[in-house]
């Protein structure tokens, strides 16, 4: 079954927003409210009920307004709570941080759990009536109901007032964008869109130099809207390619920024297509945003940590605890991107036809996303230098392959010498040597095996240097 990628965007949207979980609680307190009033009704009379349940008419009337009226109040004193904390949180840690906040769980069934006790209180006192001088129509255990609900609010808003005062701290906002970032990374490695080619193909289902050179000179698609790619119906666009026979290639991947007019394919085929019902075809795979999302982009939650950890570092924050943790949570992702196969360029249909090449995401893409601008920052600390070098040393346990090597290698050189250009002292400088030292020791066994993989990082950086030279063949793809 093919997933829409769109809805689950939008259905992402909505679960981390601030309003879906309240609107929810709320139709549930008037569901649980016409459920209650019909019960009683139901059964009111066939029932002798104990007298700690039986109220009066005046008496449910002033228990229901009171609930209702307080439950309003208390939703303003959440509501204020939460946006003092999300105000410190953007001045200390940045405006990044705040996608995790605002969908912070415990807030959001807070406030619903206040606002559905508020509606079904509301709800349940239109229905208690006093005709003269006889109690009629009582809602006893509706009246019940509401005071079990007004208890249990009371216990949510005790957690909701600790749980407030934990969540504004660096430690805690860490290790949520670092869910995040796991998350993304089980999703995304390996991104399956159609089959990828087994190794064994013959070479009539392999991508050949004719192919290569048909999608160069393809139909560019433009991009009719802008904003960034939060997610491409890769699906969508692999069952398009194979009803029109027809190769397209994606020059643009989830988390980059489409202007108007961009070129967002290239179509190579038997020319026969309409080309604008095409374009109108590929940009409805493409879903854009104001913002960046993790479930196609593992980036995106690696430049949260990243700039959690550059903010600890500027002079007027001075925090470097926090850059130790985002370096931490960083260097473990990392160990577990490491362990997993990287996504194939080349997508295959079930026939060994090629259909999709995609610019894909990788572990030197990865790496550098995640330590270029901290390496910049760190080297005015040693400290902050030395764990990230420990971060090295950490991921090179995972690694596999002598392009991964080089990627660690490659970081761990330049952190080493922008500590050595600052002028440290010598007993840190040399503690840095050590473990660089340590680090390469590790990883050059690796870096002389040969790597039977064809899809990693390094082999990405080399073409792309290629292609800005002007030195590109018709053997390089995107």
């Amino acid at each position: 079954m093919i997933v829409n990628e769109k809805w689950m965007n939008l259905w992402d949207r909505a679960r981390a927003s601030l309003w879906f979980v309240p609107i929810l609680c709320t139709l549930g307190g008037i569901l649980s409210a016409v459920v209650m009033l019909a019960f009683d009704y139901s059964w009111n009379d066939k029932w002798k009920l104990p007298f700690w349940l039986e109220t009066t008419t005046d008496g449910a009337q002033t228990i229901l307004s009171t609930i209702s009226g307080g439950m309003i109040t208390v939703v303003g004193v959440v509501l204020s709570m939460t946006m003092v904390t999300l105000s410190i949180t953007s001045s200390q840690f940045g405006s990044r941080v705040l996608r995790s906040r605002i969908r912070d769980r415990t807030t959001q069934w807070t406030i619903g759990a206040f606002l559905g006790t508020a509606v079904y209180s509301l709800v349940v006192l239109k229905m208690v009536r006093k005709i003269g001088e006889e109690d009629f129509l009582i809602p006893h255990f509706s009246v019940m109901v509401a005071i079990l609900f007004t208890i249990t609010s009371l216990v949510i808003l005790l957690y909701f007032i600790h749980h407030i005062t934990m969540i504004a701290q660096a430690p805690e906002i860490v290790a949520s964008l670092a869910h995040d970032l796991t998350r993304s990374i089980e999703t995304i490695f390996p991104e399956k869109i159609g089959d990828p080619p087994p190794s064994d193909l013959p070479p009539s289902q392999k991508i050949t130099d004719a192919q290569r050179e048909a999608l160069k000179n393809g139909v560019p698609i433009r991009s009719a809207s802008e904003g960034y790619i939060q997610t491409i119906e890769g699906d969508e666009l692999l069952a398009l390619a194979v009803e029109l026979d027809v190769m397209i290639e994606l020059p643009k991947r989830p988390g980059d920024f489409l202007a108007r007019q961009d070129k967002i394919a290239l179509v190579a085929g038997n020319g026969k297509q309409d080309e604008k019902k095409l374009t109108e075809a590929i940009n409805d795979a493409f879903y854009l945003g104001n913002s960046r999302s993790p479930r196609q982009d593992v980036n995106c939650s690696v430049h949260e940590l990243a700039q959690m950890a550059v903010r600890a570092l500027s002079p007027g924050i001075n925090d470097p605890y926090t850059a130790v943790n985002c370096i931490d949570r960083l260097s473990a992702a990392l160990c577990q991107l490491a362990r997993r196969r990287m996504p194939d360029a080349n997508r295959f249909d079930s026939q060994g036809n090629l259909r999709l090449v995609v610019d894909r995401q990788s572990f030197s893409s990865v790496m550098h996303a995640a330590f270029d601008q901290i390496r910049c920052y760190a080297s005015s600390s040693t400290a902050v230098s030395q764990r990230l070098m420990e971060g090295y040393l950490r991921i090179a346990e995972n690694v596999s392959d002598a392009d991964q090597a080089t990627d660690v290698l490659h970081q761990a050189r330049l952190t080493l010498e922008g500590v050595t250009e600052a002028k440290h002292h010598p007993a840190d400088v040399l503690i840095l040597h050590e473990q660089y030292g340590r680090l390469k020791e590790q990883l050059e066994p690796l870096q002389s095996r040969p790597d039977p993989k064809q899809t990693d990082a390094a082999e990405d950086s080399v073409k792309e240097e290629t292609r800005e030279e002007g030195e590109a063949s018709g053997e390089v793809i995107g």
